[in-house]
C-alpha cells in the first residue's frame, strides 16, 4: 500500500515538473534523439550482418588466405 502512495506522489511530481519545465524536457529529447538514432541504426546494421551471413563469409575468406602458408610446410617422411 505504501508503494502505491509513493508511486502516485512520484507520478504527480513528474507531471508537475513536466508541465512547469516542459522546454527543458523538449531540449533533452532533442539532444537524445540523434544518439538514439545512431545506436539503433548500429544495432540494425549488426543484426542485418548477422542475418545475411556476411560474418561467416568473411571468416571463410580469411581462412582461405591463410591456407597456402600451411601447405608450404615441410612434410615428415
Amino acid at each position: 500500500m505504501l508503494s502505491i502512495v509513493f508511486g502516485l506522489i512520484a507520478i504527480c511530481l513528474g507531471i508537475w515538473g513536466l508541465v512547469t519545465y516542459w522546454w527543458y524536457v523538449v531540449e533533452v529529447f532533442i539532444a537524445l534523439l540523434p544518439l538514439f538514432l545512431i545506436f539503433s541504426g548500429a544495432i540494425a546494421v549488426l543484426a542485418g550482418i548477422k542475418n545475411t551471413g556476411l560474418k561467416m563469409n568473411l571468416t571463410d575468406w580469411n581462412t582461405k588466405k591463410e591456407e597456402p602458408k600451411q601447405k608450404g610446410a615441410k612434410k615428415d617422411i
